[in-house]
């Protein structure tokens, strides 16, 4: 016989940006999710994805995870479904539900959590806090797969992204806000259509490149303005410039422009960030997918410290991932192993900038 529970934070440890609102919790961006431990056997969690978030191609992808070990690592199938994780004995145990795919492919609710238990708590968070900020690299795009295949949502898993395995290695609670394809300059033609710029949308629950659609009504994870002081963050991990490159090679007539450009937007979205969170460290990074433009981010980090004497802003380069030894994952970005590779990089980079 199993109690019914609300996905709020009385209940439930909060991960990454959500909204909770008309009795569900909603959720979109990468590595976002719940946290809860109960004393019993079993716990149901009832989920609802939007209309592109059960489709073939680009399902929600998610991970349940048991006393720490995975327990499920599924995709969304249908619009409405119940994910049960039942224990050999009953006891103290601890739950965790993740969307490991990105918001531009969609979102999902959850409605209900259940358990064979009087009550259902929020687990400890850390202590520590990291913000990172990104694109496709960030979102663990293609980790699990190989050069050859075509995108799928099944391949992509965030908590095998550098970003999660590097909050892990801190202790540290994480909040990723990162979509594949975006840049830092806005106006690059892609497609007939004007490219997306990640600070425009920075201050939102997410983005999705279709409207969210449920059976009560059409929502817009971007038409929701993100409370940043929900969530202030002890580091900030900056990783844009990949596809600024990328579009930029491919479109700009003029690259010299494009890398202008960029500095400027680099140093704007540095104050953006900075008005924000006052006391946050900032570590600007770039590099697994090629260094192209970590020369204008050095020279945004030097503008930017030079003009406000802010000495909590640096910039580190990342080693493009070695594909002759670990090969490539889908899209020829970073597989499972790059991803690795890059969080030793980045946590010995952490550890010498801000004496974590």
């Amino acid at each position: 016989n199993q109690n019914s529970f609300e996905p709020t934070a009385k209940n439930v440890r909060i991960i990454g940006r959500t909204k909770y609102q008309d009795g569900y919790l909603w959720i979109g961006l990468t590595g976002a999710g719940i946290e809860y431990k109960f004393n019993g056997k079993v716990t149901t969690i009832n989920v609802t994805a939007d209309t592109t978030s059960y489709s073939e191609d680009k399902p929600a992808h998610i991970i349940i995870y048991a006393d720490d070990e995975i327990y499920l690592d599924t995709v969304m199938t249908e619009k409405n479904m119940d994910f049960t994780v039942l224990f050999d004995k009953s006891g103290k145990h601890v739950i965790r539900f993740i969307k490991t795919s990105e918001a531009l492919f969609g979102s999902i609710r959850i409605n209900e959590i259940k358990a064979d238990a009087k009550k259902i708590s929020p687990t400890k968070p850390e202590k520590l806090r990291i913000e990172f900020i990104g694109d496709s690299i960030t979102c663990g795009y293609g980790v699990d797969g190989t050069g050859t295949d075509v995108f799928t949502t099944r391949t992509e898993d965030g908590t095998k992204s550098y970003a999660i395995k590097t909050a892990k290695k801190f202790h540290a609670e994480y909040s990723i806000v990162a979509y594949s394809a975006f840049c830092l300059v806005p106006f690059l033609p892609f497609d007939g259509k004007i490219m997306n710029s990640l600070p425009g949308i920075y201050d939102r629950l997410g983005y999705s490149e279709h409207p969210n659609e449920f059976d009560d009504g059409v929502y817009e994870l971007q038409n929701e303005v993100w409370d940043q002081q929900q969530y202030i963050p002890d580091l900030v991990v900056i990783n844009l410039g990949t596809n600024d490159n990328y579009f930029g090679q491919a479109y700009a007539p003029d690259m010299s422009v494009v890398k202008s450009d960029y500095v400027n937007l680099y140093e704007k979205f540095l104050s953006q960030i900075r008005s924000l969170y006052p006391q946050t460290k900032i570590l600007c990074t770039l590099g697994m997918m090629g260094q192209e433009l970590y020369p204008e981010i050095e020279e945004a980090v030097n503008n930017y410290t030079t003009k406000t004497g802010d000495s909590n802003v640096k910039a580190f380069k990342l080693s493009v991932q070695n594909s002759e030894k670990n090969g490539f994952g889908t899209d020829n970005h970073p597989n499972a192993q790059s991803h690795v590779d890059a969080t030793y990089e980045l946590v010995g980079a952490i550890e010498k900038f801000f004496g974590w």
